[in-house]
């Protein structure tokens, strides 16, 4: 007998890891190619002692992240990172057949979350940049709308909300729909224009009580495979959160990490860090844009280089982007991910590889 699935199982696919190359630099999945924290070993190590125990020190943790944003313990929620609090949130408030607003494209992730909970997901196209088009967002609230679930910076096109966006959000969206930002990459932001609900080191505007901040661990303090994040909100968003979570369900190593980025020195770490990357991806968009410009100038072929506020550069090649990522990998020795008839996203990592990248990309974009 076959065991009957919801109809919505049949919208979420099975996760399948990417097949890599051997000997290639994996710059597909926008991991930080760097080492663990100075000291987090060791905040990790003290908690392995207590691996029989239920429970952890996750009060410690939402106070540290409370404190680095400015904001009280209360407004903090750990989960098994960002993705876990974005089911939550949209468990929590859709019921079957209400709906979810977000760009598109976007993160792919929040389609299935949807599903998940019988929600109905709204895509509204982004701009030719891959901007989110504010207009369009605020157009298609309905009255069967719960949530507008916006990335800033988008995943893959790394493009930000601007102040002037984020203000029309803040104070355009109903108070019945909640506008939930996933900043998983605002850290990396250079934009002088953008804007985000809760900067990581910068003052934390006033935020309405349906405005909820998803943030993760992954990038800026490169905890992917931990899987921890949290949730920014009002208490009683945050408690009515807590009731769709398992009960301890972020690991207490996973805690005990989290705890650490939020003390000065690891705060401190992370930054520099953070500078490192978002100069390393600007020094990759300027070379490539200076090297389009001479092809143009020498009437050679060329693609558009655009700007990324995320830890990753992107190139909107269109139906090329399977072949520029092929070629990638054979001459550049890096995958990057490709975007089927839209683009490839390659992550910033070690100098050297983002070298050969440069390189490889400049030779295929203006080969005749």
């Amino acid at each position: 007998m076959t065991v009957p699935f919801r109809a919505a199982h049949d919208q979420i696919p099975v996760f399948r890891r990417t097949p890599l190359p051997a000997g290639a630099a994996r710059a597909c999945f926008n991991e930080p190619h760097v080492p663990p924290l100075d000291g987090l070993a060791e905040a990790v190590a003290a908690e392995i002692p207590h691996l029989n125990e239920y429970g952890s020190r996750v009060d410690e943790a939402r106070a540290n992240i409370a404190r680095a944003h400015g904001r009280q313990a209360d407004d903090v929620l750990l989960g098994s990172g960002s993705m876990d609090l974005i089911r939550a949130l949209i468990g929590s408030v859709c019921e079957p057949g209400d709906e979810v607003v977000t760009s598109w494209r976007t993160f792919e992730g929040y389609l299935p979350a949807c599903h998940a909970h019988g929600a109905t997901p709204v895509r509204v196209p982004t701009t030719a940049e891959g901007a989110h088009d504010v207009d369009s967002l605020l157009a298609a609230i309905t009255e069967r709308t719960r949530i507008l679930l916006i990335a800033s910076p988008n995943n893959p096109s790394g493009r930000a909300l601007t102040r002037e966006q984020l203000d029309r959000l803040l104070a355009e969206v109903p108070s019945r729909v909640v506008l939930a930002l996933d900043e998983a990459y605002s850290e990396f932001a250079t934009s002088p224009r953008a804007a985000f609900g809760a900067p990581l080191f910068a003052p934390a505007p006033a935020l309405p009580e349906n405005v909820v901040v998803l943030r993760t661990l992954s990038k800026s303090a490169a905890l992917a495979s931990l899987r921890v994040g949290y949730a920014l909100a009002a208490p009683g968003v945050i408690e009515g959160l807590s009731k769709m979570r398992t009960q301890n369900g972020v690991d207490r190593l996973a805690v005990a990490a989290a705890e650490f980025c939020f003390t000065d020195h690891a705060l401190e770490q992370i930054e520099d860090r953070v500078t490192w990357i978002a100069a390393e991806r600007q020094r990759i968009e300027r070379t490539l844009r200076d090297r389009m410009e001479r092809a143009e100038i020498e009437g050679k072929p060329r693609i558009e280089i655009v700007h990324s506020d995320g830890n990753f550069v992107w190139l909107p090649v269109g139906s090329r982007a399977e072949e520029l990522r092929d070629h990638l990998v054979d001459e550049a020795r890096v995958v990057p991910r490709a975007y089927a008839g839209e683009g490839v996203r390659y992550t910033v990592i070690e100098a050297e590889h983002n070298d050969r990248f440069v390189d490889a990309v400049s030779e295929w974009a203006t080969r005749g």
